[in-house]
């Protein structure tokens, strides 16, 4: 994540997010926006300036009807996160095409866009796609024990996308460890892949409490909430 891109959601700057990796040697790294693809010139400029390979990507919202909007308290359709990333130039086309529709057409309150409508206009061609954190649809149905549904789900992702991995979070708390046993042991099950992601805000540890103030602030909590 960055600033720019999520907004109200991520301290992090391009140009610092970069060249953290180069200091740390790393070859590549992904830039996934909440929604949003707002960082993706400057992101790629940068990385091109220090000899990293940008990748490219968003962590979309899926929903099941982006075309249900309403007004009311008892509105209660859920926003899933996904991680969709370009693995070729037909990918990254794709993608703008994802997230174009899901500002417009799918907006309400998020951008938002449903599974069945990358799938009926043949937008997954090109795109890598990875589960995303404890917010996304397989770690939803996994902890409450619905593991149909996330067969279901994963089918459905496969028949989509190029690619499909299950993804578990390197953060060390107790709810994330009960995802990522639960995740690793269907991954091993169903014979799927997984990858093992950070889902980074901020670029170190010094950076929580700001990070923390600046989340609060965003949501209209209050401070230490």
């Amino acid at each position: 994540h960055d600033a720019k891109g999520s907004l109200l959601d991520s301290i992090a700057s391009v140009d610092k997010i970069v060249e953290f990796a180069k200091q740390n040697n790393q070859s590549a790294i992904a830039l996934t926006n909440h929604g949003l693809m707002t960082s993706f010139v400057d992101f790629v400029k940068e990385c091109n300036k220090n000899n990293i390979k940008p990748i490219l990507g968003c962590e979309i919202y899926e929903i099941d009807n982006m075309y249900e909007k309403q007004d009311t308290k008892d509105y209660q359709q859920p926003r899933y996160h996904l991680i969709l990333l370009a693995k070729n130039k037909i990918g990254l086309q794709n993608l703008f095409k994802i997230v174009s529709i899901s500002n417009t057409e799918g907006f309400y309150k998020k951008p938002r866009v449903s599974l069945d409508w990358i799938e009926n206009n043949n937008c997954g061609e090109g795109i890598i796609c990875l589960t995303a954190c404890q917010a996304g649809r397989l770690s939803r149905y996994l902890t409450a024990n619905k593991e149909l549904e996330a067969l279901k789900f994963i089918k459905q992702l496969q028949s989509i996308f190029d690619y499909v991995s299950c993804e578990v979070q390197s953060h060390n708390t107790d709810q994330q460890n009960i995802c990522n046993k639960k995740i690793y042991e269907f991954s091993q099950k169903y014979n799927l892949p997984y990858v093992i992601t950070t889902d980074a805000h901020m670029i170190n540890k010094n950076e929580i409490d700001t990070h923390a103030i600046f989340v609060e602030i965003g949501e209209g909590r209050e401070v230490g909430e």
